[in-house]
């Protein structure tokens, strides 16, 4: 099967909303690359960043949202930063004009709509509502319009349908660097395990 027969298929079996890259594809990067170019000029794909493509639906919105791409473009271990990751919670009504991501690790350089902050390594294995939670700890004062016991009314829920598992937070916040992160992570970390406001 040729390259380019390789893309199509495995583009078209790819979820509607979903990536693509093209460094996952085996072959010659330039014929890869080549065929998703064909692809894009289809309107099957849209090229979201360098080898970075996204199938849209049917219906709707043609184009991924700024935070979409910049989780993509983040990798595992990457989530919302800042006012994007306080909005996420709920603790914000400010809609951020550039949309900031903490990435595990060396961070991608800046794009328009885009601003990437590097983060600890640890973080790899966190998904990006847990690093959300790592980042409101770490500037709340600063992002969130709500009080703490605000934030542990939203990530109680959370934690009891994994999308926040506390285990894996809890030992990627220990080896952060950040105290402020860390206290306020031990401060909701009790109030989670007794039940009560903050």
């Amino acid at each position: 099967m040729s390259v380019a027969e390789q893309v199509r298929r495995r583009v078209a079996a790819t979820e509607p909303r979903s990536f693509v890259q093209a460094r996952d594809f085996g072959g010659s990067r330039a014929a890869v690359e080549s065929e998703l170019s064909r692809l894009a000029a289809r309107g099957d794909i849209v090229r979201a960043a360098k080898g970075l493509y996204w199938r849209p639906p049917a219906r709707g919105r043609r184009r991924p949202d700024a935070l979409a791409v910049g989780l993509a473009m983040g990798g595992p271990g990457s989530g919302p930063a800042g006012v994007s990751a306080a909005r996420l919670f709920g603790l914000t009504t400010q809609v951020p004009g550039v949309e900031t991501v903490a990435v595990a690790g060396r961070a991608p350089s800046d794009r328009p709509g885009l601003r990437f902050v590097s983060r600890s390594p640890h973080r790899r294995g966190l998904n990006p509502y847990e690093v959300a939670l790592l980042e409101v700890l770490r500037d709340f004062d600063a992002v969130s319009e709500e009080p703490f016991d605000r934030l542990v009314d939203v990530v109680r829920p959370a934690a009891s349908d994994d999308r926040i598992r506390v285990e894996r937070v809890a030992r990627v916040a220990e080896q952060e660097w950040d105290l402020g992160l860390r206290r306020r992570w031990q401060r909701l970390a009790a109030a989670l395990h007794a039940g009560v406001p903050a």
